[in-house]
């Protein structure tokens, strides 16, 4: 794993944490169904478990559930099924709520999803009992039956987009997400604005995310999401998360997929597999000589934000907005991700210390382009120093070290570094194995192979003049590799990386 660039360098994403779970599925379809007092029918339903269930049965998982469910599951299946692949939502249960069909072949949606009654459909206007149905017996039915955690999300396109609305206006803590796609706000001349101009206000925000994807041009007028986006813009709760996307080119079926993967990657804003490395990772920041932090990963695509007075960060704190923020005082600054429901914030941990900068020994040596390689047998691990090295190599300008003869050895190299000027340097080591680097007799580094990646960096204030510099690592096997590079950091530059001083590799030559 060759330190060559900025790429390999801060590879961890694409190497480790962007690794596609071969697990990340859910079950078939399990049938199941109820009677229900209030709508007075049995109401069949599907019920598809995270693949995670079958393995602890102490898991919990939020669900979601798929209003016209006959039309609409297999889709969400399907973008969930996608989405946990890529590692952008945890495991969820999907509940398909289909519409049913009475003795003389009428659908139960426009009964069932509409708010009011209209003059010529007597079937309309059944919203309510729909609501008393999913709040007093299919959520419960569903909690008290499967592994839930008691988190409600919600799928619903069209009248089912319409019918959300309502639930959010009269039962606003029965879903913590809400998926609206192109509702049809029409419905009586618009009924539903008054209802949320009046009430939105009031909704309780915090753990609520709500998400509205509506067709662009003229579609966005007619089917009512033009007056409806005034209504979130001004009376929406401040703290609420909310978003109204518009979909250009798109007809009213066409946009359930690209709306309901943007809509679950709102909802689960903030969700990633991905782990966050901070480039430095570790080292020292002196007091008044601030250090640029690149957060390592995409960041950018995350509500990152810092704090630098010891407060945790908030979405009103300082944002991460490039991936990179300056710490002064370690213990005083804190990196947050902020998530849209608060479900899945966290804090990135920043391993910077507070000191002094490193002054040069006195008795390092002047010549600083001679390297000294010892070779061990691996049992000699970890006290190298103690050991008999079996070879033993010296190089002017680079080192090779892949000729060692032998498939698993431990090794040490050392040489004198030569800093140039004073100021910050960091330090990058790779090692598939385990790992030391010391810099004038004090260890920086120490991979002991747990840490589930193989690179780490450090950067340290230093001095001119020259500092006695040694690394210490095993090879288990054949292929396993170490290496170091060392580069100067310039004041207000995070790219530290383009200025190299010099980088060793047990792959062969630099």
């Amino acid at each position: 794993m060759p330190i060559k660039n900025v790429a390999r360098i801060l590879g961890l994403c694409a190497l480790i944490a962007c690794t596609v779970p071969t697990h990340a599925q859910l079950l078939p379809a399990k049938p199941d169904a109820l009677y229900s007092a209030v709508l007075k029918e049995a109401r069949p339903i599907e019920v598809y478990l995270p693949k995670e269930s079958e393995k602890d049965s102490t898991d919990r998982f939020e669900t979601l559930y798929v209003l016209d469910g006959d039309w609409n599951a297999a889709l969400v299946v399907n973008v969930v099924t996608f989405m946990r692949q890529v590692g952008v939502m945890p495991a969820v249960i999907v509940v398909s709520v289909p519409n049913v069909f009475d003795e003389h072949g009428v659908n139960s949606r426009d009964r069932d999803l509409t708010p009011t009654v209209v003059a010529g459909q007597p079937r309309s206007g059944g919203a309510a009992n729909f609501l008393a149905f999913l709040k007093t017996e299919l959520v419960p039915y569903i909690d008290q039956r499967y592994p839930t955690n008691h988190v409600h999300l919600v799928h619903g396109h069209s009248f089912g987009g319409t019918f959300l609305l309502y639930a959010l206006m009269h039962e606003p803590q029965l879903f913590n997400g809400y998926v609206i796609l192109d509702p049809a706000m029409w419905w009586d001349n618009h009924t539903l604005d008054a209802v949320l101009d009046a009430g939105l206000a009031g909704v309780p925000a915090v753990g609520k995310a709500i998400y509205i994807g509506a067709r662009g041009g003229d579609a966005f007028k007619y089917m009512g999401s033009a007056t409806i986006e005034p209504i979130f813009e001004h009376k929406a709760p401040a703290d609420l998360h909310w978003k109204l996307a518009q979909y250009a080119g798109e007809s009213h079926d066409s946009l359930k997929l690209k709306g309901t993967y943007d809509a679950l990657r709102f909802v689960y804003g903030g969700f990633t597999t991905d782990t966050f490395e901070l480039v430095p990772g570790n080292g020292i920041v002196v007091k008044g000589r601030p250090v640029l932090v690149k957060i390592d990963g995409d960041a950018e695509v995350f509500d990152m934000h810092y704090s630098t007075d010891g407060s945790v960060p908030t979405s009103a704190s300082p944002k991460a907005t490039d991936g990179t923020f300056a710490v002064s005082d370690p213990q005083k600054t804190t990196l947050k991700l902020l998530s849209n429901r608060g479900v899945f914030d966290r804090v990135i941990p920043i391993n910077l210390k507070s000191g002094n900068v490193l002054p040069p020994p006195r008795a390092a040596g002047a010549k600083t382009d001679a390297w000294h390689a010892a070779f061990y047998p691996l049992e000699a691990w970890p006290d190298l120093k103690r050991a008999k090295a079996f070879k033993n190599v010296d190089a002017d300008k680079t080192l090779d070290l892949a000729g060692v003869g032998r498939d698993a050895f431990a090794a040490s190299v050392e040489r004198n570094l030569d800093i140039p000027a004073d100021g910050y340097y960091l330090i990058a080591a790779a090692a598939s194995d385990k790992q030391r680097l010391y810099l004038a007799g004090r260890l920086l580094i120490d991979n002991d192979g747990t840490k589930g990646h193989p690179q780490q960096t450090y950067i340290v204030p230093l001095q001119r003049g020259v500092y006695p510099l040694r690394m210490e690592f095993q090879r288990a096997k054949q292929g396993s590799d170490a290496e170091l590079a060392v580069f100067q950091c310039h004041d207000g530059k995070p790219e530290c990386w383009k200025n190299e001083l010099f980088k060793v590799s047990s792959r062969g030559p630099n």
